[in-house]
């Protein structure tokens, strides 16, 4: 069970990640 709560962790941090380069890639191409 160790296994699935770590695939869950991991799902949940990249979905984050992704959103927080989305973010990052919204506001660069604002400033230009």
């Amino acid at each position: 069970m160790g296994a699935q709560i770590v695939q869950d962790v991991v799902f949940v941090l990249l979905t984050v990640a992704v959103f927080a380069l989305l973010g990052l890639l919204v506001k660069g191409v604002e400033k230009l």
